[in-house]
């Protein structure tokens, strides 16, 4: 036997895997405002920890640690909640109380950190099992991933990547570059729902022109008929592992705000024909080939848009970390007769392990197989532009739509595949009553099991009734003098709560 295989243990089977992370002794904490992302994880590695500052599950999570907040700053990003939730005290004596327990070492993830965070986790003896952050931060540019790509010959919207400093300056790119009359410009960073603009004409652009000028180089891209669809892999020493194809939702202005706000997913098997899910998987092997090689390891989420009117499929966009479709990828009918796509970044991380499960053939087994069933989440924010009080919310779990288009509770949960009936939905609360609502907050997560968006990305029937019975169980009231004057005193309210859940 080799004698590299002979020192490690070595996996050679999906029920291999199964087996050790079932028997795992390595404390993991996954800390962020909530456990979405990472939602079901505990059922498969033993001694996983979510460490969290909503309570979405009203205290039943049998696997959270919920810190409050308590008020004493004001957040501005979701650095700032996980910043304080390592410095909990409550957070330090279960992290060296599960330590204690194991006898050895602890690690950690996130959904967004900073070096900051790095050095609190050293401080506490916590191993992030993510890549380093100044990787991190570089990858994530919308700029650096089109290089990138560019370099994996896997090529985006036809583009430039330019300063502009007028409309003048980007007409004259734009027809040197030949990308035609109307532009889509993104920013190197930012949320693609506030950072990426839509450009018709000159009045369109000056309504952003001061976020665009302020960019050393933005992406200007062609305007493009598309349908959107996300999907996530894992760059290992193994190869690169690729996971089912997701449709996705853009700026359906009753679940989002956000002209380019996403705002759900779709899997569903027929969504894409074989062709476009077997160059979308190509690409993805492609960029994590890529980005391994730049020294990137694990989880990744890619955005790829279908050209309506020529069926090319382009690189989107990169999101190097965690994401929001996680939840769907990791909860799918395939992962649950397989396993989670993202064991394998477990795995990358610990070097006592090594794999001899072949790659191409689980990939090809994925691409064919891995969008069985129909699993939809719709991401709720609030709409409104004026402030409200929240005076209702619902419980996470089990509801029913009735005829009359209104949910039903039926049960508390905290395990979304309670909801897979045609006509039951699992609800994930984000904002609680009492709360005050701002534009762009996000109120609730609601995953369903049948297509709610028709061929042109808008909702389709059951969608609208399903967003409709969602929304009414946040009902809200205008603000009274008294809740507008702590408000004013808080300076900006909308801070405290923003960094709730990330795309």
């Amino acid at each position: 036997m080799n004698k590299t295989l002979a020192s490690k243990k070595v996996l050679h089977s999906v029920q291999d895997i199964k087996a050790h992370f079932a028997h795992n002794s390595v404390p993991l904490f996954f800390i962020s405002a909530i456990n979405f992302n990472m939602m079901g994880m505990h059922e498969w590695v033993k001694n996983w920890h979510n460490i969290n500052l909503l309570d979405c599950y009203d205290g039943a999570h049998p696997c959270a640690l919920v810190i409050a907040d308590d008020h004493a700053q004001v957040f501005e990003g979701i650095e700032d909640v996980n910043r304080y939730l390592l410095n909990s005290s409550a957070t330090r004596e279960l992290i060296a109380r599960a330590k204690k327990q194991s006898g050895g070492p602890a690690q950690a993830l996130f959904l967004f950190f900073d070096p900051q965070i790095e050095d609190l986790c050293e401080g506490l003896g916590l191993e992030v099992v993510l890549p380093k952050n100044a990787l991190v931060r570089e990858i994530d540019s919308k700029i650096v991933t089109t290089e990138i790509g560019n370099a994996a010959g896997v090529a985006s919207v036809p583009n430039v990547l330019a300063r502009v400093s007028s409309y003048a300056d980007l007409q004259a790119l734009a027809e040197q570059a030949g990308l035609g009359s109307r532009w889509v410009i993104q920013t190197a960073y930012g949320d693609s729902g506030k950072t990426t603009f839509f450009i018709a004409c000159e009045a369109d652009y000056n309504a952003v022109a001061q976020q665009i000028q302020a960019q050393d180089k933005v992406k200007v891209m062609r305007w493009l008929r598309c349908v959107g669809t996300a999907i996530e892999a894992c760059a290992t020493r193994w190869g690169t592992f690729v996971g089912p194809l997701l449709s996705e939702m853009i700026g359906i202005e009753s679940l989002t705000p956000y002209r380019g706000g996403w705002c759900g997913n779709e899997v569903d098997q027929v969504a894409f024909g074989a062709d476009v899910r077997r160059q979308v998987q190509q690409k993805s092997q492609a960029m994590g080939d890529a980005l391994y090689q730049r020294g990137y390891r694990g989880y990744f989420e890619l955005d790829f848009l279908l050209d309506i009117d020529t069926g090319e499929v382009f690189l989107g966009e990169l999101n190097a970390r965690i994401s929001g479709v996680s939840a769907l990828t990791n909860m799918s009918d395939y992962a649950m007769a397989q396993i989670p796509l993202f064991l394998f970044h477990l795995l990358e991380y610990d070097p006592a392990i090594d794999l001899t499960l072949d790659v191409a053939q689980f990939n090809q087994a994925m691409q064919e197989q891995g969008a069985q069933g129909v699993s939809v989440q719709l991401i709720l924010k609030y709409t409104g532009a004026e402030l409200q009080h929240l005076t209702q919310a619902p419980v996470s779990g089990v509801y029913a739509l009735q005829d009359d288009g209104t949910l039903q509770f039926e049960a508390a949960s905290v395990n979304r595949r309670d909801a897979l009936g045609a006509n039951q939905a699992y609800v994930l609360r984000i904002m609680s009553a009492g709360e005050c609502v701002y534009h762009g907050a996000d109120l609730a997560i609601m995953f369903v099991n049948e297509v709610v968006r028709s061929a042109d990305g808008a909702l389709n029937a059951a969608g609208v009734r399903w967003v409709n019975a969602l929304k009414a169980q946040f009902p809200s009231r205008p603000l009274n003098q008294q809740e507008r004057a702590l408000i004013e005193l808080a300076h900006n309210p909308a801070n405290v709560k923003s960094a709730r859940t990330q795309p």
